[in-house]
């Protein structure tokens, strides 16, 4: 992290333009971790700018207006260099991504997904750490390795980014609560935090969840309960609502003009024991379906084309192998 850091105060004390983008319908832990990196790099020197590809999740809206920060949607590409944050791979950015493979600025990736070897290939600077449970705290290690402090409103988004990511730390490791300590002492308000990421119920979501139970398609694999489901939006949510009801792996997918969508999750135990990492299955699966794929070990997604029955024989019989006992 210290030639990473290196590298990015020198182009900072250089005043050097800099675009820090985000994924698509970014959440909370991009939003986050774009926005302070982009705020300490301007007080190194730089002109850097924070960017989002197409969208901010609805919790996202909610929590800049909390705050009272702004971040651009599909800002123009004229910076000589280009900051990834919580971006695995070129496809989660759309057309912006298409724009970038044109363009080809300097690309510096920092991620904390499983890393993929296209994008390695791409950037002249390629940081991924898996190991940390959300990219915030991977941003606030790197802060700091910038010999800075995130100010107590960053160091909030920062928390905001954290406690989403790792669902109210139900997916917490040690160093996030390492993290979380450190930056509640930067002047964190926490009640305000959590109001920020609060939404009003969404009727919506719940008929969504209900669907997604009603329409389980359910299979005992090496005793494991693997289901699998299909729904329109949101796909994450039921994903992770199948899992907390009873399911080994939840896989919900969509299909919508020959273009498909998987989102899946799988409860800790199994990944600790088989060593069964949805963001490697998921990485497969785009592939094979002509898209990309990735994530974390328990909580990953892909995009791809062809039909949603054949990604989930392709699901199931990969499920088979990956499900098996250790000997």
């Amino acid at each position: 992290m210290k030639e990473l850091a290196n590298f990015l105060a020198g182009a900072a004390e250089r005043g050097q333009q800099i675009l820090v983008l985000c994924h698509h319908n970014a959440d909370p832990d991009a939003v986050a971790s774009a926005i302070v990196l982009t705020e300490v790099l301007n007080r190194l020197g730089a002109r850097a700018k924070a960017g989002v590809s197409e969208s901010l999740s609805l919790i996202s809206q909610n929590l800049l207006r909390a705050f009272g920060r702004e971040i651009a949607i599909n800002p123009p590409l004229e910076a000589g260099l280009v900051v990834l944050v919580d971006t695995s791979s070129l496809e989660h950015l759309g057309k912006l991504g298409e724009q970038l493979e044109q363009k080809a600025p300097k690309l510096v990736v920092i991620d904390h997904h499983r890393p993929v070897e296209a994008m390695k290939q791409l950037a002249s600077f390629y940081f991924v750490q898996e190991e940390f449970a959300s990219e915030s705290e991977l941003i606030l290690q790197l802060v700091r390795k910038l010999g800075a402090e995130p100010t107590p409103e960053g160091a909030s988004l920062l928390l905001a980014g954290i406690i989403s990511d790792t669902a109210h730390f139900r997916f917490a490791k040690d160093q996030t609560f390492e993290a979380v300590n450190s930056l509640i002492k930067a002047g964190v308000n926490y009640r305000r935090v959590l109001e920020a990421l609060r939404l009003p119920e969404d009727p919506s979501k719940r008929v969504a969840m209900l669907k997604a139970a009603q329409r389980v398609e359910l299979r005992r694999i090496h005793g494991r309960l693997v289901v699998l489901s299909e729904l329109g939006s949101f796909e994450g949510d039921a994903a992770s609502m199948l899992v907390r009801i009873g399911a080994d792996v939840a896989i919900v997918g969509s299909e919508e003009k020959g273009r498909i969508r998987l989102s899946g999750r799988a409860r800790q135990e199994i990944l600790k024991t088989l060593g069964l990492h949805l963001g490697e299955l998921m990485e497969e699966l785009g592939k094979q379906f002509g898209g990309s794929g990735g994530g974390h070990a328990g909580a990953a997604s892909m995009n791809g084309e062809g039909e949603l029955e054949e990604a989930k024989k392709y699901l199931f019989k990969a499920l088979q192998q990956k499900l098996k006992p250790k000997e």
